[in-house]
């Protein structure tokens, strides 16, 4: 499916399907959704351009992701989608000529619906390729940011699970440790929201990069002073993604380490208790041997003595571990 968008009379006019074939030439921005062999057709003959293919946007080498050919560029970059329930990066190639941007894509992302949006209230934005192009970053690079506002307090949110301080209640205390199951997954998920967001802006950095240098001669008013404040935004946020990704490694093994202590404290404590119950074993097993010579056996208070013997023998080994702290 092939949406074209274009400035008329100063507004924003918007041609969706056959009617866009016809609108192909006067608009500025050409959104191609899943393209047909048709669609590459209509646009190899309305423009000249001919559109990378799905397999071909999938290819990781730098030069089969930024190249300019017919006096095209053409630039394909990851953008997240799917964050809320399941982040996925997508490739999307743009293509920019001197008086045309093509955005091809085969997945729904935010921004292409935000830039939309602001190209509704603020039709300026795609008064040229340039323009359009530039304001399509900044929304792309918005989005990130909101991505990693939000990693970042989740992140924050689960610190505060794991460092609070102890329940007093045994039960609460226990239940409390049993979330911290589901709090490894809460940091996996976080993990994988950073990561991708991470890639995605690596791709648009290069992306990015690689159009003001190549585009240098096409840009018009402060398309180059915003297309710099672009890249310095997207490296800020990779250092802030690298950050939450390290903040990320910190949470899971202070996760794994409490879950770690909490096992053995209980290991602990059944390893305490049978050496506690070691030497009143060791004397109701020397008195239940069946030798005929045990004097023992004939005293009065005989069984009285081997009773305290044991309680004696299970106490001590007790007030010594408690002397030094191991309970």
């Amino acid at each position: 499916m092939i949406y074209a968008y274009g400035i008329r009379n100063g507004e924003l006019f918007t041609a969706t399907g056959p009617a866009a074939e016809g609108e192909l030439p006067q608009a500025v921005w050409i959104d191609v959704v899943n393209p047909t062999p048709d669609d590459d057709k209509r646009l190899l003959g309305r423009l000249g351009i001919d559109i990378p293919t799905q397999d071909e946007m999938k290819e990781i080498e730098p030069s089969s992701r930024l190249y300019e050919e017919g006096g095209a560029l053409y630039m394909t970059a990851l953008l997240t989608w799917n964050a809320e329930k399941d982040p996925q990066n997508t490739p999307v190639a743009f293509v920019i000529t001197p008086k045309h941007l093509v955005t091809v894509r085969y997945e729904e992302p935010q921004p292409f619906r935000s830039f939309i949006a602001r190209c509704t209230k603020q039709p300026k934005q795609i008064t040229s390729s340039t323009f359009a192009f530039v304001g399509f970053m900044e929304v792309i690079v918005d989005r990130a940011a909101d991505l990693l506002e939000r990693c970042g307090a989740e992140l924050d949110a689960v610190s505060a699970d794991i460092f609070r301080q102890a329940p007093s209640s045994k039960a609460v205390h226990l239940r409390a440790r049993a979330d911290l199951e589901g709090v490894i997954r809460r940091i996996g998920r976080q993990y994988d929201l950073a990561s991708k967001v991470r890639e995605s802006l690596v791709s648009l950095g290069r992306a990015v990069a690689f159009f003001h240098h190549a585009a240098s001669s096409w840009m018009e008013g402060d398309a180059e002073v915003r297309i710099k404040t672009v890249e310095r935004d997207i490296r800020a946020l990779a250092e802030h993604d690298t950050y939450l990704s390290q903040k990320t490694n910190f949470l899971l093994d202070a996760t794994l380490g409490l879950i770690s202590n909490d096992q053995n404290k209980v290991i602990k404590i059944f390893s305490v208790v049978a050496v506690i119950f070691l030497p009143p074993t060791l004397v109701a097993s020397i008195y239940g041997m069946n030798f005929k010579l045990m004097p023992e056996l004939a005293w009065y208070l005989g069984y009285p003595m081997s009773l305290a013997l044991m309680v004696l023998s299970a106490i001590l080994p007790y007030l010594y571990f408690k002397k030094r702290g191991w309970l």
